[in-house]
């Protein structure tokens, strides 16, 4: 049981012997000295060599599986010694990941496997194991990217741990270490301190929690803040029509003019803007300006900021900015809003038009606006009620905003370049744009999106405290994954999010650990789930290892018998999922020798098989039982159904997997006519309102 692999080392295998076969050891030992022969480097053969050592020791561990006695004895049945033998390989992959099961650690799971998977290929040729099992990999699926939501990759990462573990981690943090905020922090503390038990903890409800209570911050902020720009501006409105007010002004618009000296010059400064500069110069900005800033080739300029006179007096260009309705954080403010409200592309809020808000009646308007697409534009829109009670910060709407939006850019809009003459966003700020080769003037223009970011992020500092920021797109993807997240439905995203298909609905449902893998059980469950192995069997039942004619009259007698004879109909497969042994008593409150009734638990109970039958007959199963399960999800509460949820996920990638494969285009057409012709025994097993079986 020893292979030379050079002239310093040897590999023994003999360590095994005391709990594994001897013939199968003797087996290994041949194939890893073919396998040897094939290494051109020695760290090659380290490695593999580390692989396979995991393997073994895997193995030992099980001196008692079943795939033992066909080793020592041989096999009648080699469907019986392929599916052993490919649940075990399952069993170990589960093994590999419960490792190394964080996202980081992708690339080490898939390299574990490397060696494990080239030894199988050289046992299937000395016909020690059967041919065509497979040890699957995991795939780096697509996931929503860095700053698509309100909360870091870090924190889904972070929140897919049990109880225990993240307990020990939260109060373990260094700054260094996870980009995580200190309220997400808090939250996760809060979360742990007010649950008993690790069932208790649910990771969903900590996301749904920290992405609304985000949303609502970052509403409520901006909403605070344009509402105060709103009466801002309208405060700047009466200033320019008070008479004393504007006195002051006309005796300003005469110091600026005038050739006096200094000191002179000095006493009728405080005359003029003594008793309140703002609302004196923002009058004069109104009366002698067109509203506008005044421009820093104008010679006004350095009178209006000069730094030892804005000291003195009080007053700052921000202040004025925003009483002339010319401020850009407050213009971020009126983006942000409309895109809370909207929940549409950052892109398409950024370009919303002058004639995009259409008032359709007394009681509602519409807002449309242009989704950018590889081919072309598309056209959306939402329809939102008019306000009709006083302004406050809960009932401001889009209108509102849209509308003050459109007053402000009118003091400025003539010297706007033409092609953004167009546009809701402009703004006068520090705009030379070029007109000619050699030629720029001071206009102003459309802000650019890097603008919206940078004034975004002093919005989120401001509603959280300084807490985290984030960027504008955070906003439709946090909105689209709160949808699923509450709904679980890819449907409810698809027009939330106005798609036109469900693929990037489900990116917010159940392909995404945002929702799916936030469940421990599901998270096991769809680790089981890659590595299922399909194979193509019309005759079902045989190559299972059933008798065919007992299972047809135990599947009739089933659908008269209903509940409780279906125990028998079910012969080691319920809805798609087949069973080694039903009769094992493995899950509590069942005994063995008696036939399992706890089909809720099939997705997840170890007793499960690692194959899926792609037939007619099994796929039609899978369909019939996912409209019961459809049924039960809109029918029952999410308590009710929290019992099915696991099916409801494997019947859904089933039917989605299958649905989306041409090579099984004619399978999937003829199980869901046979699924549509034949009477659902679901239906009769577990009936829509009474599901506690």
């Amino acid at each position: 049981m020893e292979v030379k692999v050079n002239s310093t080392t040897i590999r023994s295998f003999s360590i095994y012997s005391n709990t594994l076969p001897n013939d199968f050891l003797l087996d290994v030992t041949k194939a890893w000295r073919l396998l040897n022969e094939t290494f051109r480097a020695e760290l090659t053969e380290i490695t593999y060599f580390q692989h396979i050592s995991r393997w073994l020791r895997f193995l030992a561990d099980r001196p008692n599986h079943e795939i033992w006695s066909y080793i020592e004895k041989g096999s009648d049945s080699l469907q019986e010694e392929y599916l052993a033998w490919q649940n075990l390989i399952t069993e170990y992959r589960n093994d590999i990941f419960d490792s190394f099961p964080t996202a980081d650690q992708l690339t080490t799971r898939n390299n574990k496997l490397i060696g494990v998977r080239k030894l199988l290929e050289y046992l299937a040729y000395t016909k020690t194991i059967p041919h065509g099992l497979v040890l699957r990999g995991w795939k780096d699926k697509p996931r929503l990217g860095q700053s698509s939501t309100f909360l870091s990759n870090d924190f889904y990462r972070l929140i897919n741990r049990s109880k225990n573990d993240l307990q020990k981690l939260v109060f373990s943090f260094d700054d260094n270490d996870v980009s995580l905020d200190e309220d997400v922090i808090s939250l996760i503390k809060n979360a742990l301190e007010n649950t008993e038990e690790d069932f208790d903890f649910n990771p969903i409800s900590l996301v749904i929690s920290s992405l609304q209570g985000r949303k609502n911050q970052l509403k409520n902020q901006a909403a605070n803040d344009y509402i105060a720009y709103i009466e801002s501006t309208n405060q700047a409105e009466k200033w320019a029509k008070d008479l004393e007010i504007s006195a002051c002004a006309d005796k300003l618009h005469k110091v600026m003019l005038s050739n006096v000296d200094a000191h002179t010059k000095m006493n009728l400064y405080d005359e003029a803007l003594g008793g309140c500069a703002t609302s004196v110069l923002v009058n004069y900005l109104i009366r002698y300006n067109e509203g506008r800033l005044l421009l820093n080739k104008d010679s006004r300029y350095g009178l209006f900021w000069h730094p030892d006179r804005m000291s003195r007096y009080n007053y700052n260009r921000d202040h004025i900015r925003r009483y002339l309705g010319c401020s850009n954080y407050e213009m971020v403010c009126a983006f942000a809003f409309i895109m809370l409200e909207t929940n549409a592309n950052t892109t398409s809020i950024w370009g919303l038009e002058e004639g995009d808000l259409i008032e359709l009646n007394d009681n509602f308007f519409q807002l449309n606006w242009t989704k950018q697409r590889q081919r072309g534009h598309e056209s959306k829109y939402r329809i939102f009620p008019i306000r009709k009670e006083s302004l406050t910060t809960q009932n401001l709407t889009v209108r509102d905003v849209f509308i003050h939006q459109l007053e402000c850019r009118k003091k400025f809009l003539n010297a706007v370049i033409q092609k953004d003459q167009k546009y809701l966003f402009l703004q006068w700020y520090k705009n030379n744009v070029k007109i000619s080769e050699s030629e720029r003037v001071y206009a102003p223009t459309r802000p650019s999106l890097a603008s919206f970011n940078r004034y975004f992020k002093m919005l989120c500092e401001k509603a959280s405290n300084g807490a985290w920021v984030t960027t504008p797109k955070a906003i439709r993807g946090s909105a689209l994954l709160l949808t699923g997240l509450v709904t679980r439905d890819a449907t409810a995203v698809m027009i939330e999010g106005q798609h036109t298909s469900l693929e990037m609905g489900k990116r917010y449902t159940y392909h995404y650990p945002e929702v799916w893998l936030q469940d421990k059980e599901i998270r096991l469950f769809l680790n089981w789930y890659q590595a299922l192995f399909t194979v193509d069997i019309e005759g079902f039942a045989e190559k299972i290892g059933i008798d065919s004619i007992l299972y047809n009259e135990n599947k009739e007698f089933a659908l008269e018998q209903r509940q409780k004879e279906a125990q028998n109909a079910i012969n080691q497969q319920f809805g798609g999922i087949h069973c080694i042994d039903p009769t094992a008593g493995a899950q509590p409150g069942t005994k063995a020798g008696r036939v399992c009734n706890k089909v809720d638990k099939c997705p997840t109970c170890k007793q499960r098989r690692g194959v899926f039958v792609t037939s007619i007959n099994n796929l039609a199963n899978v369909i019939q039982w996912h409209e019961i399960l459809v049924q039960l999800k809109q029918t029952l509460s999410d308590n009710e159904f929290y019992k099915w949820r696991v099916w409801h996920v494997f019947t859904t990638l089933i039917v989605d997997t299958f649905s989306k494969d041409p090579t099984h285009a004619r399978l999937m057409r003829e199980a869901q006519e046979k699924a549509a012709l034949t009477q659902n025994s679901y239906a009769s097993l577990i009936p829509v309102a009474e599901v506690n079986i």
